[in-house]
């Protein structure tokens, strides 16, 4: 009987800490994203999850008929794809709602699934390390200090995989340290649409030549769905990702904690 209560107890104080820590995230990725004071904290994030909005995009092209001539990035985490034909429709909602579902899933997984911490750590880790190497020639952005915060975080995921063992009821176990950034990266890639809402609504789908997409959600709006105005889009992108995160955040931790029995059964 003694077991069974501390087993039901030790179960409910880690889907407990896992609700406090997705909240606290939440909470710290709003001051962050909307603080200048604190940009260089968060550009490798912005970078992170603007390579995972350009990678979607590029994937989107391929698997519609298109083609990628280049995939570039900037410093500043800003990619540029130059393309030819594939379905529009696809191309320009793959990047904000396929971030949506991914976030939506490792949002799951890092709080349903904790055994998998390790690995989808250093799977990250080494994803934006390659992506950073393949796609973006510091010596033509000339910002180091951006490559070196980028490439940093990614061998912080890394090392946080390799080395992160320990308790996980333990707030300073690398692995509770390793479920907090997972948390946080999870949460800011399944809201990237809803983070991106004020530049989203205020820039242009297309460059001044004419020549560039400047903004998915307008040339959507423009292009693919006449008669939709940017809001409309912009709102209804924002609420799946929401939706998504929603199921995510129900299914990892609410649905767990409702599950675990009370103790009236055992006298």
């Amino acid at each position: 009987m003694l077991r069974t209560f501390v087993e039901r107890k030790v179960r409910r104080q880690i889907v407990q800490r896992s609700l406090i820590i997705s909240l606290l995230g939440f909470a710290a990725i709003v001051v962050m994203w909307n603080t200048q004071a604190l940009a260089g904290v968060v550009h490798p994030l912005r970078m992170f999850i603007n390579n995972i909005h350009g990678g979607l995009s590029a994937f989107a092209m391929q698997i519609s008929g298109g083609s990628v001539e280049s995939f570039t990035l900037s410093e500043a985490g800003a990619y540029t794809l130059l393309f030819r034909d594939g379905a529009e429709a696809l191309i320009m909602s793959a990047g904000y709602l396929g971030s949506a579902l991914l976030g939506a899933l490792l949002f799951y997984l890092v709080n349903r699934a904790p055994h998998l911490l390790r690995g989808l750590s250093i799977m990250l880790g080494f994803f934006t390390i390659g992506f950073l190497a393949l796609f973006i020639r510091p010596d033509a952005a000339g910002d180091w200090l951006s490559m070196l915060l980028c490439i940093g975080f990614g061998a912080l995921l890394i090392f946080l995989g390799v080395t992160g063992a320990g308790d996980i009821n333990q707030l300073r176990s690398r692995k509770s340290v390793a479920q907090i950034v997972l948390s946080i990266i999870a949460l800011m890639t399944a809201l990237h649409i809803v983070l991106d809402l004020p530049a989203v609504l205020q820039t242009p789908a297309m460059s001044a030549d004419g020549n560039a997409i400047t903004n998915p959600v307008a040339y959507f709006a423009d292009y693919v769905m006449p008669g939709a105005s940017v809001e409309v889009v912009a709102y209804s992108w924002s609420a799946i990702a929401i939706g998504l995160l929603s199921t995510a955040f129900y299914k990892g931790i609410i649905r767990p904690l409702r599950q675990i029995p009370n103790n009236d059964d055992i006298v």
